[in-house]
């Protein structure tokens, strides 16, 4: 008692040291998972500090719900939780798979800034489209005659995702594969890369490599960051471009390309995923309704990963897949699945063409954009 008397603050500090260390075991494999740990470099409590700066916060651990929005394991949701959880899941390396954006990086170096170009905005041009090629492009069931009304006759899930399917992290596949069967039905036409001059691509670390690795940035503008997530698009501040909103009040797009949703597997339900895809998409549409929305399949992980991994899965990415493929209507809104490029014959991403089993290298990142190519809109 004399000890604590003549020295009360490092008696707290010795407390607060042993509390935090035991909250930073207890989360190790929660929601400080994705968080990077070297014994020989630091102590313990030093992911709980990490994790901070990227909003995660002790008290997380003890919320309702579970960490969500990282890439990483099945016990751990991922990080921009609504209910406060974690951002990011440990990757196979027990780093967030984003934010090991080696994002199809040959070297294996992280990305977290966002890119962007200037490329300015205005007709593109698809190949060889002229006013024959329009024409069979209207015959062949292109463009419908008349602008259905947008958000309509959506279609709603088969059925609702069960408590079992929640606890154990699974996205269930609730809609079937209507939705990829109606999108396949546009007849998507061969462009060039002029089509892009007038392109936006919004997407987590993936997009991020398509950036970096590939020329489409000259053409289009880019508004992409690792770990970005769904929940976080519209209010995130892309360096250099600020946020979506801002990015198209200055300049009016013909098409918006997204691609997010690895980040998100952990966190949550089907439903909650669809939910605020849902909302995001409607919103690109209301601030820019005469842009065309691309959604982009949530590109698949390797074999290894998906054999290994409870939640970032092929099957749970199929699942979720599934649900947004529902929301094109062939006019504002078109769904595209660039798996078809990139992934073997069992509909794994291909073992070459990852080092982390989750991102493409850089060189293959040629493959995504060829298959942009041939997805071009006609009219």
């Amino acid at each position: 008692m004399k000890h604590l008397k003549e020295s009360p603050f490092f008696f707290l500090l010795l407390l607060s040291g042993i509390l935090f260390t035991i909250l930073a075991a207890i989360g190790k494999n929660n929601i400080y998972r994705d968080q990077q740990y070297h014994p020989e470099k630091g102590p313990l409590l030093s992911i709980l500090f990490t994790a901070m700066n990227e909003d995660i916060y002790p008290w997380q651990l003890f919320t309702d719900g579970q960490a969500v929005e990282t890439e990483g394991s099945a016990a751990n949701p991922t990080e921009d939780n609504q209910n406060g959880q974690n951002e990011g899941q440990a990757s196979e390396s027990g780093q967030n798979t984003d934010d090991t954006s080696d994002s199809a990086k040959d070297t294996g170096e992280g990305n977290d800034t966002a890119s962007g170009s200037d490329s300015a905005a205005g007709n593109s041009t698809v190949s060889g489209n002229n006013a024959a090629q329009e024409k069979e492009d209207d015959a062949a069931g292109g463009m419908p005659q008349e602008e259905p009304p947008y958000g309509e006759n959506r279609p709603e899930p088969l059925r609702g995702s069960t408590e079992e399917e929640y606890l154990s992290h699974i996205s269930a596949d609730i809609y079937g594969d209507a939705g990829v069967q109606k999108a396949a039905e546009y007849p998507f036409v061969a462009v060039d890369e002029s089509y892009f001059d007038d392109a936006l691509f919004i997407g987590d670390s993936r997009t991020v490599g398509l950036h970096d690795y590939t020329d489409l940035s000259e053409h289009a503008d880019f508004l992409c960051k690792t770990s970005l997530t769904i929940y976080k698009v519209l209010d995130e501040n892309f360096k250099d471009m600020g946020t979506v909103e801002e990015v198209l009040k200055k300049k009016q797009y013909g098409k918006i390309y997204i691609m997010v949703g690895i980040n998100e597997l952990g966190r949550g339900t089907t439903e909650d995923f669809m939910a605020k895809y849902t909302e995001v998409v409607d919103t690109l549409h209301e601030w820019d309704p005469d842009a065309r929305i691309i959604i982009q399949g949530i590109m698949k992980v390797s074999k290894k990963k998906d054999t290994e991994d409870k939640v970032f899965n092929n099957s749970n990415i199929t699942g979720r897949n599934h649900a947004i493929a529902t929301l094109a209507d062939n006019y504002h809104i078109f769904y595209i699945d660039m798996n078809e490029a990139v992934c073997d014959e069992e509909g794994n991403l291909n073992a070459e063409y990852t080092h982390d089993q989750i991102h493409l290298l850089g060189m293959y990142n040629d493959l995504w954009k060829d298959f942009l190519m041939t997805k071009g809109i006609s009219g």
